[in-house]
């Protein structure tokens, strides 16, 4: 998947505005739904420091993790976030389209608050990102042009 520059700086001032919303937060990665890395920003954090084949897994992991909720959506509705504790970090995804938005923060946050916080930066996103519009031209003038 390729973005647009609009989208690379809309996602990268994404990771920004995230980051700085609360000090606990260590880590943001925007990934596709393959897993593939599109935009990170880091403080600090277990997630920032792992070796590369082990930070692709991680991706995939929660990629595919997503992709197994959304079987559901009919059923229950659309997920805003999910939330793994750990011993050593609290990390959050949350869905912008067909991207996901894995957070990571140190223990002893607030999940309920920060979590709202991140949903509030994400949906003012979506709407300057609208990236499902953007994509799906991108595919037919590529499909256009391989004709």
């Amino acid at each position: 998947m390729l973005l647009t520059s609009e989208q690379s700086m809309t996602l990268n001032a994404l990771c920004d505005a995230i980051l700085n919303c609360n000090k606990k937060i260590g880590f943001i990665a925007i990934i596709n739904a393959n897993g593939i890395l599109l935009e990170s920003k880091n403080h600090h954090g277990v997630t920032g420091c792992l070796p590369r084949k082990r930070k692709e897994a991680f991706f995939m992991e929660y990629a595919l993790r997503q992709r197994m909720r959304s079987e559901f959506n009919n059923d229950f509705g659309s997920v805003r976030y999910t939330c793994a504790e750990r011993e050593k970090e609290v990390l959050f995804t949350f869905p912008l389209h067909d991207l996901l938005v894995l957070v990571t923060c140190s223990p002893g946050i607030m999940h309920a608050d920060i979590s709202r916080e991140i949903i509030s930066i994400i949906d003012e996103c979506k709407a300057k990102l609208n990236l499902k519009t953007n994509i799906e031209k991108q595919i037919q003038i590529h499909e256009e042009a391989l004709s």
